[in-house]
C-alpha cells in the first residue's frame, strides 16, 4: 500500500520538483541558440551606414542567411531532444513550428533579396520580400517560449545557466 501511494505521488508529481536533466539543459539551450545568430546579424544591420546600400545589402543578407541556417539547426537539435518534459510538450511542439515555419520563409526571402538593387530603396524593398515569403502563422510564439520557461523557476535557473542564453540576454 505504501509502495502504491509513493508511485502515485510520483506521477502526479509536477515537472519542478524534479532536477533539471542534462536533456532539459540542452533543450534551453539549443533554442536559444537558434535565436542569436539571427539577433547578432540584425544588430550588425542597424550599424550600417544608411548611406551605403551596399553594406546594408550585404548585412541583410546576412541576417537572412543566418536566421534560415540558426533555425534550421536549432529545430533539428530539438527534435532530436524531444519535449523537455510532459507539462511543456505544447511549447515544444509550437517551438518547432515556428522555427520551421521561420526558416522557410527567410529560405524563400534569400533569392528576391539577392537580386534586389543596392540602392536607396534597398531596405524598403527587401523588408517587402520579408512580408510576402512570411509562413510564420504565429510570430508570437517566440516570445510565448521565452515566457513559459521565465514562469518556471527550473527552466529560468537553465536559462540563467546557459550559454547561448546568456549571451542572447547580453545582446538584448
Amino acid at each position: 500500500m505504501l509502495a502504491a501511494a509513493a508511485l502515485l505521488t510520483s506521477a502526479c508529481a509536477s515537472d519542478e520538483d524534479q532536477p533539471l536533466t542534462d536533456a532539459q539543459g540542452r533543450w534551453v539551450d539549443t533554442f536559444c541558440a537558434g535565436v542569436v545568430p539571427g539577433l547578432k546579424a540584425g544588430q550588425e544591420l542597424q550599424r550600417q551606414d544608411p548611406a551605403n546600400p551596399a553594406a546594408i545589402k550585404t548585412a541583410y543578407l546576412k541576417l537572412v542567411t543566418d536566421n534560415a541556417t540558426a533555425f534550421v539547426t536549432s529545430g533539428h537539435k530539438l527534435k532530436e531532444i524531444g519535449p523537455p518534459s510532459d507539462e511543456l510538450k505544447d511549447v515544444h511542439e509550437r517551438t518547432l513550428k515556428y522555427l520551421d515555419e521561420s526558416a522557410k520563409s527567410y529560405q524563400a526571402a534569400e533569392k528576391p533579396i539577392t537580386a534586389l538593387a543596392a540602392d536607396a530603396r534597398f531596405w524598403d524593398n527587401a523588408e517587402k520580400v520579408l512580408t510576402e515569403t512570411s509562413q510564420v502563422s504565429a510570430p508570437e510564439q517566440l516570445r510565448a517560449t521565452f515566457d513559459a520557461l521565465e514562469k518556471s523557476p527550473k527552466y529560468a535557473a537553465a536559462v540563467t545557466k546557459s550559454a547561448s542564453c546568456s549571451t542572447l540576454k547580453a545582446t538584448q
